[in-house]
Order: C-alpha cells, then structure tokens, then sequence
C-alpha cells in the first residue's frame, strides 16, 4: 500500500517544507502548493487522499478553495488552518466541511491526529 498523499496549500514555503517534513517523520507523503489555484491545477487529484490547507492566503482563500472542491465534486477530506483564528472563520470552514479548524503555530501531534481522523 502506497503512503497517504496530502496536498498542503500554504503561500508560505516554510509552513510548507516544515509540513512536509512533518509527514515523511509519520510514513506519509506530501506534495506542496503555494496557492489554492495551484492544487485545483494538479493534473491528479484522484491520487490525493486528503487537503490541508491555510485560510488566508493572496487570491483564493481556504473557505474559498473548499467551495470550488465542492463544486468540483472533489471528495477529499480537508483541514484548514490558520494564525488569525475567529469564530466566523471557523464556523464557515466547519460548516463548508472542514474536518478540522487548527490555530497556527499548528500542534503536530493534533495535524497529525487531524490526517488520520480524516483518511482513517
């Protein structure tokens, strides 16, 4: 069996490359984006098992890119995340199906959790 894909949709290549690294320590795979146009412009989204993804990013916004997945029919699970947490924010992700709303500086234990919840 072929490790979990996730896609990480983050502007910030740091929060990125430290993701990533974060799920190679946990047997998993990861693929970067730097925005959430990019990820609706992969090439493979089948392969993909699930979307963490930051709220605030330049052009489309997390909440943003899990309505265009909706519309998409893209059946991924997705967790959002982010360093300005509100109520409404997370009330809006949640309700659009998020499965999870985390705070930056994200816990890695509790993404960790967050992605096999998700996948599991």
């Amino acid at each position: 069996m072929q490790p979990y894909l996730i896609a990480i949709v983050d502007d910030d290549p740091g929060v990125r490359g430290s993701l990533h690294s974060l799920l190679r320590s946990a047997g998993m795979d990861g693929i970067g984006f730097a925005a959430a146009e990019d990820l609706l412009g992969y090439a493979d989204p089948a392969r993909l098992d699930c979307i963490v993804t930051d709220l605030h990013m330049p052009g489309m916004s997390g909440t943003d890119l899990q309505e265009e997945l909706a519309r998409r029919a893209w059946a991924k699970p997705v967790i959002v995340m982010t360093a300005y947490p509100t109520d409404a924010a997370r009330d809006r992700a949640l309700s659009a199906g998020a499965r999870q709303f985390l705070t930056k500086p994200v816990d890695p234990d509790a993404l960790l959790d967050a992605i096999e919840d998700a996948v599991g």
